[in-house]
């Protein structure tokens, strides 16, 4: 049976951030020398209005978190610009990669945005990342062409994208 997707609220925070700890070391191969400064970025971006949860969950543990916000200008510090979301951390524990949850954890956020009438959505990711690039490919999103600091942003116009095929 696939995990379940379900919204999250503040109980899950210490779930959501061992679930991103995990994932980034695995990636990083054991070296994150920024590992906590990264963590107190990512309890942050939990609490901030707008931030929207989405959690993987088979039985009692998660297994994979995605967090999306209203996108903002002035690299994230300005004001809301209008029907954008910023997707800020889409991530699987390790030893469940390949296993299409952070599909269906993408495809519930493309549904929450589209529910709300937002137009686009917004992400970075590490240019070397492989995985990560097919998975956006995959539900439609493009590199737009910027890069800063080993990341490139992409982008989805919502309208254009697929339906997601969400199984609860």
């Amino acid at each position: 049976m696939p995990p379940q997707i379900r919204h999250g609220s503040a109980s899950d925070f210490d779930g959501a951030t061992a679930v991103f700890a995990r994932s980034n070391l695995a990636r990083r191969n054991g070296l994150w020398p920024h590992e906590a400064l990264s963590v107190e970025r990512f309890r942050n971006a939990l609490s901030r209005p707008g931030a929207c949860l989405t959690l993987a969950e088979e039985g009692s543990s998660l297994v994979g978190i995605a967090l999306a916000e209203p996108l903002r200008d002035v690299q994230g510090d300005g004001g809301v610009i209008p029907d954008a979301d910023f997707l800020g951390y889409l991530y699987v524990v390790p030893e469940r990669w390949s296993e299409g949850i952070g599909g269906r954890l993408l495809d519930a956020v493309i549904d929450q945005a589209r529910s709300r009438s937002c137009r686009r959505i917004r992400l970075w990711t590490h240019e070397g990342n492989e995985r990560s690039h097919r998975l956006y490919r995959s539900r439609g999103f493009s590199p737009t062409g910027r890069v800063a600091d080993g990341e490139g942003e992409w982008a989805l116009e919502v309208a254009d994208s697929p339906l997601p095929n969400l199984v609860a």
